[in-house]
């Protein structure tokens, strides 16, 4: 299919990519009034998958997209047949799947390190356990055919796992020849056999998946007696060294047959959350997101720019009104959609927008690109404003030539420095610094680098027109009084400039001064709406005003887990939380990921600096206790 096509009631945007179990897309979901949200289309017209079939399958388990509800599941949105192609939709995150990744390591020849493995198979491991607690009827829900294809990695270092709705299908027709190659490799060889799904079928699966980030090397299709020898083989593609024991142990307790393996999922993240711990890793999603944007910088740049033109996407007109007529028979055959964003179509790209920078936002905080792109433009802004705004102190003044003429009785106009002004320039870095602070595109570090350059030449030019010109030495009993003709001075941020500025230049360049005048104090720069403050004199720190109610993990709840978790917060100027991020100790077990969920849905009362409303960091605490429960 290509992009820009219609599929049901989905426009094609992007197709990003094609693998053995058929294609995915970025698609906008049409409604009546034009695109209602954009969504991460899986499409399973895979070769050796009967599309009835599979698609009667999936309605069976349509109640699953949902019950599942975890930052490392993918969230669902829609599933469905056009034409007998089956398909299932989900809220739609940027990234790679993990079939990508492995292959675009190879491609780059850059091993996944050791952290990022252990992370990753951690949290698919973590989706996978929240699964096994949710229940559907007397039924726990099982994945079954989990595969590298059906694992999500975002950007900023996430992981999803997707698939659930479709695995029980897929899990049939797994021994095709077109599709055991493929997929094979990463089942059970309970699962290759026919056999009814067991609750250890996914341990095998996260193993298969785990020794492969590990070793780089695939697993070969399932042997008799499982992979021991091959386990007690492997070499860290990373470093070249062995698997620590523990490592390997939990391996080997693994991929072995059924009746050998650990039993369930929930043990296996126990155990390897524990080895994790003991073993003094230290993975973080920062890092993880760092090696994906190495891994895929260009895709994720020219990513960007297709968001930005697909939010003015304009819909054909029929492809509307076949939506429409459509509603009513979708609305009672399909499941609930997750979340709807209806609008007219005028607001059709504001919605898209919405949807993208909203996005952006609620990752990029623990993600750390902002740290080594944003917050440096941040540091470049700051410093430069310091230069332009006075605040690196006096600097000692050249001393001036001496005169070749008798000294001007009327100043020159100062001349003005062609090209753009300190003041314009200054304008352009914050617009700069926005857009950096919204994309981890090293082209606007460019930018900030040459507008920096620009900056210093004009703040030269300018120096050097208001600069007097050669006369003799300034008399200053009379230079106090008389009305002296102001140098150019760089406008500080309030309106009114202060007049006692030029007489005390005056006063700092007369060498023996009959009455100095003391020095002004040096105003602070007037605050603006939305600037970022830090806690000081005059500022008022962000007042929490609403808190949704609080998901306790099942997880957690279940092993009987009790924390508490301090989460970093951005407020902005609106009272709005932009920004948020675990600050403490990792909790595990799903707390972090719900404490952050939570912190993120609290509304406040913005902070203010002298009045004036502004954005700040302040700390939550998200108490999570088993009394009452």
């Amino acid at each position: 299919m290509n992009t820009r096509d219609q599929f049901g009631n989905y426009l094609l945007l992007k197709k990003l990519s094609e693998d053995a179990l058929g294609e995915s897309f970025r698609a906008g979901r049409i409604g009546k009034h034009g695109l209602e949200r954009v969504v991460l289309l899986r499409v399973f017209n895979g070769q050796g998958l009967d599309g009835e079939k599979l698609g009667q399958r999936m309605q069976v388990r349509a109640a699953v997209q949902q019950a599942l509800k975890s930052p490392n599941l993918g969230q669902g949105v829609d599933l469905g047949q056009v034409r007998g192609v089956p398909y299932a939709a989900y809220d739609y995150v940027s990234g790679r799947s993990l079939a990508q990744l492995a292959e675009q390591a190879t491609k780059k020849r850059s091993p996944v390190p050791l952290d990022h493995a252990l992370l990753m198979a951690e949290r698919i491991a973590l989706g996978l356990a929240v699964a096994y607690e949710t229940r559907l009827g007397d039924e726990r829900v099982l994945h079954g055919c989990l595969t590298p294809q059906q694992v999500l990695v975002s950007n900023e270092g996430e992981l999803r796992v997707l698939g659930f709705e479709a695995s029980t299908g897929l899990r049939e027709f797994a021994s095709h020849p077109l599709l055991k190659e493929a997929i094979g490799r990463y089942l059970a060889p309970e699962a290759l056999a026919g056999q009814p799904p067991s609750k250890a079928d996914d341990v095998w699966s996260v193993a298969a998946i785990l020794y492969e980030l590990l070793t780089g090397q695939r697993l070969p299709l399932a042997a008799a007696g499982g992979h021991v020898a091959l386990v007690d083989q492997a070499v860290v593609a990373a470093d070249g060294g062995n698997l620590h024991p523990d490592l390997a142990n939990l391996l080997k307790r693994s991929l072995v047959p059924r009746e050998q393996r650990i039993g369930d999922v929930v043990t296996w993240h126990k155990t390897l959350a524990k080895l994790m711990f003991d073993g003094q890793y230290n993975p973080t999603t920062f890092n993880l997101a760092f090696f994906m944007h190495n891994l895929f910088r260009e895709e994720i740049e020219r990513e960007t720019q297709e968001l930005e033109l697909e939010k003015t996407t304009q819909i054909p007109v029929q492809a509307v009104a076949a939506a429409a007529a459509a509603a009513p028979r979708a609305a009672a055959a399909a499941p609930s959609p997750v979340r709807d964003t209806p609008g007219p179509v005028r607001e059709d790209t504001s919605v898209l927008r919405e949807r993208y920078e909203i996005e952006g936002a609620k990752k990029a905080p623990n993600k750390g690109l902002l740290i080594g792109g944003g917050l440096a433009a941040v540091a470049v802004l700051g410093l430069l404003g310091w230069l332009l705004l006075g605040r690196g102190g006096d600097s000692p003044a050249a001393p001036s030539p001496e005169p070749a003429a008798p000294v001007a009785t009327e100043a020159p106009a100062p001349v003005q420095p062609a090209g753009p002004t300190p003041e314009e320039i200054q304008a352009q870095i914050e617009r700069v610094v926005q857009e950096k602070l919204k994309s981890t595109s090293t082209q606007y570090e460019e930018q900030l680098k040459e507008l920096q350059k620009q900056l210093d030449d004009a703040k030269r030019a300018r120096e050097a027109a208001a600069a007097p010109p050669t006369t003799a030495p300034v008399r200053t009993a009379q230079a106090t009084p008389a009305a002296p003709t102001p140098a150019p001075v760089v406008p500080e941020p309030t309106p009114e400039p202060k007049p006692t500025e030029a007489p005390a230049q005056v006063a700092r360049a007369t060498p023996t001064p009959a009455a100095p005048t003391p020095a002004p104090p040096t105003a602070e720069p007037a605050v603006r709406p939305g600037d970022l403050v830090e806690p000081g004199p005059g500022v008022l720190a962000p007042r929490l005003t609403k808190q949704p109610a609080l998901r306790y993990p099942p997880l957690a709840q279940r092993m009987r887990k009790e924390a508490t978790v301090v989460v970093r917060v951005l407020v902005d100027e609106n009272g709005r939380v932009v920004q948020a991020e675990r600050a403490g100790n990792e909790a595990g077990f799903g707390l972090d990921e719900a404490a952050v969920d939570f912190a993120r849905a609290c509304g406040y009362a913005p902070a203010t600096k002298n009045g004036v409303k502004v954005k700040m960091w302040t700390d939550l605490k998200v108490a999570f206790t088993l009394s009452g429960r």
